[in-house]
């Protein structure tokens, strides 16, 4: 099936069994911020679906998830936004502030594993980002080295300079450091020690520290990293450019870091707000929105295309093993999670 085909199937299957609602003089305005990652799927599949099925236009604003959390702190008194779909991070940072409505009896909200999706109901996982390691599969070739297999192996001695590794900008260094913590016996709410003492050994092997994807990206395109620690979906596009660029989930288990979709306290337009976010998690557009961004999804459910899943990177076992990120322990401890990273691993 092309991707029009595609797209078309999924808008008809996500809209079968909801009723077509009497049609208004003038639909209603639902407004979203979003990340740009995500925009495309929701363009194609969900927006004629709130309009024809929900009488609804969605008005979609990409932004970054800091500035998600910036205008649902600034709206609260008055909210205009009335869905957020953000890093976990900056969501429990809303829930923490009290600025999220409860979501209740959503049909698709109830398939999300429990561990995706907020105990008290103030949101839902609905993309997963799988943290684990790329590497280039044409140089470990090369130097007879065998595809790795463990994070173990960013500590080779034959990949001294050839290791990139996320930056103190970035919470994936995070995640990094509490799993080898956890793989060292360390409990991150009682200390970070051993992750830390065991990641300021690998600074040898560490050629450059790493921002987003957009940097990350050259640095293999270009050969100056032979692994890193990443997300699966900058390995997808490399491998999609034909660079020879693999992903894998480490045996220890990959990282799952999740994006969260939640409803502002006295959103308008709320009754719409829950049906978009009954949608964004149905497995018809789950399916879609890994298609079209690469990440992992949430729901179970979910039926990716036999044509793309030969190409995908991620497999079922790799989301079900993966360990979640610590992010209450994060965020109570950022400032100095960030300064010791800075000193005890990126200036070793």
């Amino acid at each position: 099936m092309n991707a029009r085909g595609l797209v078309f199937g999924t808008i008809v299957a996500v809209a079968a069994g909801f009723a077509a609602l009497p049609q208004a003089v003038r639909a209603a305005d639902l407004n979203v911020y979003m990340p740009q990652g995500v925009v495309g799927a929701v363009e194609k599949v969900l927006v004629p679906i709130m309009r024809d099925k929900f009488n609804t236009k969605v008005v979609i604003t990409p932004v970054l998830s800091g500035q998600a959390l910036t205008k649902a702190v600034a709206q609260r008194a008055n909210p205009e936004i009335s869905v957020f779909m953000l890093d976990e991070g900056p969501w429990l940072q809303g829930k923490q502030a009290n600025l999220w409505d409860k979501l209740e009896g959503l049909p698709n909200m109830a398939q999300i594993p429990a561990r995706f999706r907020d105990a008290d109901g103030m949101g839902s996982g609905f993309l997963l980002y799988l943290l684990g390691l790329l590497y280039d599969e044409k140089a470990f070739a090369d130097a007879k080295l065998p595809a790795p297999t463990s994070y173990e192996d960013l500590w080779n001695p034959a990949l001294k300079g050839k290791v990139t590794i996320p930056d103190a900008n970035s919470t994936f260094a995070y995640a990094l450091l509490f799993k080898i913590n956890e793989l060292q016996g360390g409990k991150a709410a009682q200390s970070v020690d051993a992750g830390f003492a065991k990641l300021a050994q690998l600074a040898p092997n560490v050629g450059t520290f790493h921002g987003g994807a957009s940097t990350l990206i050259p640095l293999f395109s270009q050969r100056q990293a032979w692994i890193g620690f990443n997300a699966s979906f900058p390995a997808q596009r490399l491998a999609a450019d034909g660079v020879p660029i693999r992903w894998v989930a480490p045996k220890e288990g990959a990282i799952a870091v999740a994006a969260y979709i939640a409803v502002a306290k006295n959103a308008p337009n709320a009754e719409a707000a829950r049906q978009f976010v009954n949608l964004v998690l149905s497995p018809e557009y789950q399916a879609a929105q890994t298609e079209t961004a690469f990440g992992g999804y949430v729901n179970p459910n979910t039926k990716l295309s036999p044509d793309f899943v030969s190409k995908f990177l991620l497999k079922p076992e790799d989301i079900e093993k993966a360990s979640v990120m610590s992010w209450d322990v994060y965020l109570a401890k950022r400032t100095e999670l960030s300064g010791r990273w800075q000193r005890e691993i990126e200036k070793k």
